[in-house]
């Protein structure tokens, strides 16, 4: 944390949650998860199915969680990670040749291990860049604002 008399000017406006993510994989900053929905058993009351996530498939692509604040190394069992939520000023991953343009470009997280592409779809899941990133070969870091609202009717493919 910044403690100069200006530091609360420099951060970011960030929130933050710790969540259990479930899968075993690395995780990268700025990797988007999806919150488990479908948790435990469906006629039980289980508020765990909002505190487990998961990288963004076809069954929770409405419920997307977050961002990884940071990197995570492989765990077998899964772990807890701590995830920026929607409203947040973080890092996302761009997809594979994906550029964007600050305040202009809408991204959108995908199946593709949670990475964002050009929005096709509006609410949570959704987030506005805040760097202007020409596309490359690999997936790379971007500045943006992860968007609230009513979740999207579901991520990108």
């Amino acid at each position: 944390m910044d403690t100069s008399l200006n530091g609360p000017l420099k951060q970011a406006r960030v929130q933050k949650a710790v969540v259990w993510f479930e899968g075993s994989t690395a995780l990268t900053e700025g990797q988007g998860v999806c919150y488990n929905s479908d948790y435990g058993t469906d006629t039980a009351v289980d508020a765990r199915r909002m505190s487990h996530v998961e990288l963004p498939a076809n069954g929770n692509k409405t419920f997307f969680a977050g961002v990884a604040v940071r990197n995570y190394s492989a765990r077998s069992g899964g772990q807890m990670i701590e995830i920026c939520e929607p409203g947040s000023v973080c890092t996302i991953l761009l997809a594979i040749g994906v550029s964007s343009v600050v305040g202009v470009t809408a991204l959108e997280c995908t199946y593709v291990a949670g990475t964002f592409k050009a929005a096709t779809n509006n609410g949570k899941g959704v987030a506005t860049a805040l760097q202007t990133v020409t596309g490359g070969a690999a997936v790379l870091p971007c500045l943006a604002l992860l968007r609230e609202g009513l979740p999207s009717v579901g991520l990108a493919d």
